[in-house]
């Protein structure tokens, strides 16, 4: 009798040793330090392990600086502590005024008071004394004259006021300008509420102050948190600084050279030879395109972009020449109504 079994199996083994094992899937290597400030110092992350560090690290920040955010009737604020208490940072257009008790919220629950000191409304940076007694979480304060243009920032807010069980919405965005006068404009969107906020470094650091929301909701300014350190001895003291009033002739800012205005984007008439704008890579002919960030198409929403700066500012522009797009950054001079 002839005993076929044992042979089929050595027939088929041969089939199941040729058979296809799939290769293992090699991991990314980890994230390293550096490159975690590349990303933070506005890299685009390049696949998901770095998003994730990304991700990481935001919610690691958030855990830091969200325990100091308060709610203001209203309006919302940031805890420091320097010198000899607590204070908070808060927008000149929320305190207004000196020597007001003010009743404002820790995300934990308690409710602290405060007295408004000084406010400077040409930055829009206003001081709050905590009254009273304890220990209060508080955040450093960084500087806003360090940021670079798209790096990331973090802005909170209570937008809504404070609600038990939600925490201040937090805004992760980037920096699209940093002029050396007026606001720091990044594209964190804000909402009525969130004036007076914190805006954050990667580091968790204070560099600057909601303040106001542009027409475009992705175009928001911040009051730089420099003004306040400069004028923090006067901001403790009291003094109220008051804005320059608005539509006094001459005072608006515009880009020095004439734009007409017709169908489609407004176009650079004759740029001045040997002038700053000149040596900034402007052209006449250049068709202009976008105010930091903000679309424009008339003479109106023109002013409007240009509504925020002051003389001496710069702002990046997108501008078409030869079917291209290029970036420039303009200084700003005093209007001269053109």
């Amino acid at each position: 009798m002839v005993h076929r079994l044992p042979l089929l199996l050595l027939l088929a083994a041969p089939s199941f040793a040729q058979a296809t094992v799939p290769e293992p899937i090699e991991a990314p290597p980890p994230v390293t330090a550096d490159r975690l400030d590349e990303i933070l110092a506005g890299d685009a992350p390049h696949d998901v392990p770095e998003l994730t560090a990304l991700q990481n690290h935001v919610q690691a920040l958030l855990q830091k600086v969200l325990p100091a955010t308060v709610s203001l009737p209203g309006a919302s604020g940031v805890l420091v502590q320097r010198d000899d208490g607590y204070y908070v940072l808060c927008a000149a257009h929320v305190t207004l005024t000196a020597d007001k008790r003010i009743t404002f919220r820790l995300p934990d629950g308690r409710q602290l008071r405060g007295t408004s000191l000084g406010a400077n409304h040409e930055s829009d940076v206003s001081l709050i004394r905590v009254d009273s007694e304890g220990e209060f979480p508080a955040v450093d304060i960084g500087e806003s004259g360090a940021l670079q243009r798209g790096e990331w920032v973090l802005m909170l807010g209570h937008p809504s006021g404070l609600k038990p069980g939600r925490n201040a919405p937090a805004r992760l965005g980037r920096v699209l300008q940093v002029p050396t006068r007026g606001y720091v404009v990044t594209d964190c969107t804000m909402q009525a509420g969130d004036s007076g906020g914190p805006l954050f470094d990667m580091q968790g650091r204070v560099v600057g102050i909601n303040s106001r929301i542009n027409e475009n909701l992705a175009v928001n300014m911040h009051a730089p948190v420099d003004a306040l350190v400069d004028h923090w001895a006067e901001l403790q003291q009291g003094k109220v600084t008051e804005a320059r009033q608005r539509g006094q002739r001459g005072a608006r800012a515009d880009f020095g050279v004439a734009l007409q205005y017709g169908d489609g984007c407004p176009v650079f008439d004759a740029v001045p030879k040997g002038s700053a704008q000149e040596a900034a890579g402007l052209r006449s002919g250049d068709r202009l395109l976008e105010i930091a960030g903000e679309e424009v198409q008339s003479r109106r929403s023109v002013l409007t972009a240009l509504r925020s700066r002051q003389p001496g500012d710069e702002v990046v522009v997108l501008i078409a020449r030869d079917g291209k797009g290029i970036e420039l950054e303009l200084p700003l001079v005093r209007g001269t109504g053109r």
